[in-house]
C-alpha cells in the first residue's frame, strides 16, 4: 500500500472522506453496466509506479482505478474544476493539470506524489480519443519517469466506449509488466522516442483495432516482448 503522504503534498490531498467508499461504488456501477473483467492485475508492482493507459470513454477512469490500490493519485483536466463534473473527479485523489501545455506545476506535483512513493495514474494522449482508438501520445509521462526513475505499468481499457450505448457491453482493463526508461534530464527527440515506446506498450496490450495512430507500428512488437 501507498506510504502516508506528507502534510506539504501539494495535490488535492488526503483523499476526501467520500472517496473511501470510491471502490464499492465503482464495483457496482461497472457490474451494472458491463461485463467487467480484469487481466493482469498480478503485474501490478509495489509502489512507487506510473501507471499509463489509453483513454476512449469516462468510464475508463472507474474501470481503471476498481483495479488499482486505492490512494493511486491521477491527472485531471483543470476544465472540470467547478463543473458539475468536479466531485466524480475527486473521489479519487487527483491533480489537476492544463490540458495541451507545459504546465510546470503539475509536473512537480507529480514528481512529488511518486517521490512520497505515492502510485500515479496518466493517460499520455492528454486526452480522450474521438476515434475510438489510440491517438498520438504527449511526452509529459516520459519526462516524469525518466526525472523519477520509477517504473512504468502499461494497461489499456477497451469496451468502456459502448457503455450505455448497447446492454452491458465486455469491458476489460488490462495490465502489462512494468518496464523503465533510463534515467536522466530527457528532452526533445529523446522524449518523443520515448513517448512512442510507452504508446506501443499500450498498443500491445490491446487488440490490434484499436492501435490507431501507432497502427503497423514495428516497435509494438518489441513491446509486447517486454510487457506481455
Amino acid at each position: 500500500m501507498p506510504r502516508p503522504v506528507p502534510q506539504d503534498y501539494p495535490p488535492d490531498w488526503p483523499a476526501t472522506r467520500e472517496s473511501r467508499w470510491a471502490k464499492p461504488f465503482t464495483r457496482f456501477l461497472l457490474f451494472l453496466v458491463a461485463r467487467y473483467e480484469i487481466i493482469g492485475r498480478e503485474n501490478i508492482p509495489d509502489p512507487p509506479y506510473i501507471i499509463v493507459s489509453n483513454h476512449m470513454s469516462f468510464w475508463d477512469i472507474p474501470a481503471i482505478n476498481y483495479a488499482i490500490p486505492f490512494g493511486t493519485v491521477g491527472l485531471a483536466a483543470r476544465k472540470y474544476k467547478g463543473t458539475r463534473l468536479e466531485p466524480l473527479f475527486r473521489l479519487y485523489p487527483l491533480i489537476w493539470v492544463e490540458q495541451f501545455s507545459a504546465d510546470r506545476r503539475a509536473l512537480r506535483d507529480a514528481i512529488t506524489v511518486l517521490k512520497a512513493g505515492v502510485p500515479l495514474g496518466i493517460a499520455p494522449e492528454g486526452t480522450r480519443s474521438r476515434v475510438g482508438a489510440l491517438i498520438q501520445g504527449r511526452p509529459g509521462v516520459a519526462f516524469i519517469a525518466t526525472r523519477t526513475n520509477v517504473p512504468i505499468l502499461p494497461a489499456c481499457v477497451w469496451g468502456t466506449e459502448k457503455i450505455l450505448k448497447v446492454p452491458r457491453p465486455k469491458v476489460v482493463a488490462r495490465f502489462g509488466k512494468p518496464f523503465r526508461l533510463p534515467e536522466g534530464k530527457a528532452s526533445g527527440d529523446q522524449l518523443e522516442a520515448y513517448t512512442e515506446q510507452i504508446m506501443c506498450a499500450i498498443a500491445a496490450l490491446l487488440p490490434e483495432k484499436y492501435h490507431g495512430y501507432y497502427a503497423g507500428n514495428p516497435l509494438i512488437e518489441e513491446m509486447r516482448r517486454i510487457v506481455t
